[in-house]
């Protein structure tokens, strides 16, 4: 199940960090070794850093979003099944 708006469960949270920071990270490094770049901490750390703020961006699109998928909407109103028992 999805999690709610403004709410994030376990779930969501890994497969927003896995997606987000392996994709980018992996286009990164692909990038400058196809440019003949050097890996060592200097040309790594930008990749690095576009891995963390894609992380960032996903999670902050998942918790404005709710469990229908709706952005920047508030959860719908769960009405009560009808019984057949008088109120």
């Amino acid at each position: 199940m999805r999690s709610g708006f403004l709410r994030l469960n376990t779930r969501d949270f890994t497969k927003g960090l896995i997606v987000a920071v392996i994709c980018t990270f992996i286009t990164g490094l692909y990038q400058l070794v196809a440019s003949g770049g050097v890996i060592n901490w200097l040309t790594i750390k930008p990749v690095v850093i576009a891995a963390i703020g894609s992380a960032v961006s996903y999670l902050t699109k998942n918790l404005l979003t709710n469990s229908k998928g709706d952005f920047m909407t508030n959860e719908p109103v769960k009405v009560p099944e009808k019984t057949g028992l008088p109120v």
